[in-house]
């Protein structure tokens, strides 16, 4: 029997080599997984919230949001007190959501899960390590529960959409110095340009590009190289609609911001810089900052020195091969990642191309990054509060830095994922946060007309709908209905606008002198034509100024809604027939008389 099956075997062609894998240090850290859904979890449940709080509180808009809602009706490339983002984010979402309260913070509000993610990729820039993605979900946690986006979260503003334009050009700055690579350039540029259109105060992150071409080590550092003008150039075209609509406008919004900056109304000085200083710490929460400080002082050196040395070329612990591109030390990427491979202490060792070293980068650099996205703006905002007083709200984006550098000692970037860690303070900073913001949102709720009016934070949203609806039935009178609504307030010409929308009312701002002090006065001022009708709103029950300027003068309605137990809002509206000029001589010259008009006769 002839056994040769030689001939009888399956020819099995021959296949292509399979590429190797590379190895697990030259991966990225994987963000989708359980932490990253709990986290979303979390925003999702805190959004919700938020979104119960402003219907359950029966709230109307603050007038800073009415204002940018009258706006999205009007689509421009600017406006008087800021640049158009935040009116087109609005026209987005009342599009999608509709009119109502929240259809307008609808699309605003969800801005801020969005920077929550966006933190989670910029702690994975910064150390390209699982426990480093696991200190950006800490981060982002901290964020959503911070006291300022608890508050902040609650209204439309142009804070949401700056705090994410400020995470992503802080993410591709860092990623484009220690690359060089031009792509990522342009991706600031584009982050910061989008940002100023949103709000100018984004101009201080020239102050952290600054420090970082220098700053951190990279294949290149300064400004002899095409990036850093290649992202300005960008910057710059996309704020230049913006430019050019001031420059045809007489520059409102750069003279308005100046203003704002350097000639506030209120008075500076100690007291209102020691209020500032206070105000940050609340915006993060007591026990962040008791927490940051306590385990700030137990870490020994810049970065952690217990880690061990097969730490960081563990699988686990992977890091992109384009993260680190110039190291020219001959060393393995093993032996650089040593914490025993640079001398932080005596300097000796620190040679140009250990400075470019994953772990010099992650352990040093990232470190002193994050201080340079916050101290900056703090310091200018706390100099402008000793200047000219200034409001909590204008060093948010220095937050952004802080938070990253809490919650890398909440939970150190670059251990083992099974080194303890203090979750006890974790646990406190986290739920301290929450209580403390639902204790501010619920006060009116808990204490009632017990509350003094200073301490309810909602309380400038409150009695506006029933006001307005109590005073509606008044533009639905055959001599009223269709006439423009004039009022000598901003703020009443806002909240008419929004709160009689169905009527689409016309709003002017009475404005004798000619002023071009706001958005009104600037686009829709009441024109000096004699013999016009018009609706005046006014919180003021004889305002002698403005009557006196009309032949006939008619009080139709008045509302008073008590919004606390020290508080009310007042409203009346009169109906106002043949405008006689802003002063006697207007009404000379357009009447073609020369006697004087004495309305008393009427």
């Amino acid at each position: 029997m002839n056994t040769d099956t030689s001939a009888q075997a399956p020819v099995v062609p021959n296949k292509p080599a399979s590429r190797p894998r590379p190895p697990g240090g030259q991966r990225w850290p994987r963000l989708w997984g359980p932490r990253l859904w709990k986290l979303l979890a979390l925003a999702a449940v805190l959004t919700l919230y938020r979104l119960w709080v402003v219907y359950h509180s029966g709230i109307s808009l603050f007038f800073d949001e009415a204002q940018y809602w009258d706006w999205s009706r009007h689509l421009s490339w600017g406006y008087f007190s800021k640049p158009p983002l935040i009116a087109g984010l609005i026209g987005l979402s009342t599009m999608l959501f509709g009119s109502g309260v929240l259809g307008v913070k609808a699309l605003p509000m969800l801005v801020y899960p969005l920077t929550a993610v966006a933190l989670v990729g910029l702690a994975r820039a910064l150390w390209p390590t699982s426990s480093g993605v696991r200190t950006g979900m800490v981060a982002a946690a901290l964020f959503m529960t911070t006291p300022l986006v608890g508050l902040l979260g609650l209204v439309a503003s142009t804070d949401g959409p700056l705090l994410l334009c400020w995470t992503l050009a802080a993410w591709a700055l860092w990623r484009a110095q220690v690359t060089n690579r031009l792509s990522l350039w342009l991706l600031c540029g584009a982050a910061v340009g989008i940002g100023m259109m949103d709000k100018y105060t984004m101009a201080a992150f020239g102050m952290t590009a600054f420090w970082t071409l220098w700053g951190v080590h990279g294949p290149k550092r300064g400004l002899t190289r095409i990036g850093p003008w290649a992202a300005l150039a960008v910057a710059a075209l996309i704020l230049s609609p913006n430019i050019w609509w001031n420059a045809q406008n007489g520059f409102p919004t750069m003279q308005h911001t100046a203003e704002l900056t350097t000639q506030s109304n209120r008075h500076g000085g100690f007291g209102p810089m020691l209020t500032f200083v206070i105000g940050q710490m609340l915006a993060l929460g007591p026990i962040t900052v008791l927490a940051g400080l306590y385990l700030l002082h137990k870490m020994t050196g810049v970065g952690n020195a217990s880690i061990p040395p097969s730490q960081w070329a563990a699988t686990s612990q992977m890091m992109a091969p384009s993260q680190w591109l110039s190291s020219s030390t001959g060393a393995s990427p093993s032996q650089l990642s040593m914490p025993g491979a640079l001398d932080t202490g005596s300097g000796q060792g620190r040679t140009p191309s250990l400075r470019t070293s994953a772990y010099y980068l992650a352990s040093v650099s990232s470190y002193r990054f994050l201080w340079a996205m916050s101290l900056p703006l703090l310091l200018v905002a706390v100099v402008q509060a000793f200047y000219a007083d200034a409001h909590v709200n204008w060093a948010a984006p220095a937050l952004i830095g802080l938070i990253m550098l809490v919650a890398s000692r909440l939970s150190a970037p670059l251990v083992p994922l099974a080194a303890p860690r203090p979750k006890r303070w974790l646990a406190a900073v986290l739920i301290s946060n929450v209580v403390l913001t639902s204790l501010v949102l619920h006060a009116h709720d808990i204490l009632g007309n017990k509350l003094p009016s200073q301490f309810d934070i909602l309380v400038r949203m409150r009695g506006w709908q029933e006001a307005f609806d109590k005073l509606a039935p008044t533009m639905e009178e055959p001599t009223i209905a269709g006439l423009p609504v004039m009022s000598d307030s901003r703020l009443l010409l806002t909240q008419t606008a929004y709160h009689w929308r169905r009527y689409k009312v016309q709003p002017l701002a009475w404005n004798p002198k000619g002023l071009r002090q706001d958005h009104y006065q600037l686009t829709q001022s009441f024109q000096n034509k004699v013999g016009q009708d018009v609706v005046l709103v006014t919180d003021r029950a004889d305002p002698k100024d403005v009557l006196q300027r009309f032949a006939i003068v008619r009080e139709v309605n008045q509302v008073r809604v008590a919004t606390g137990p020290d508080r009310a809002l007042e409203l009346h509206v009169f109906f106002l027939r043949g405008f006689l000029g802003y002063d006697e001589q207007s009404y000379r010259e357009q009447s073609g008389t020369d006697a004087p008009h004495d309305i008393s006769a009427d």
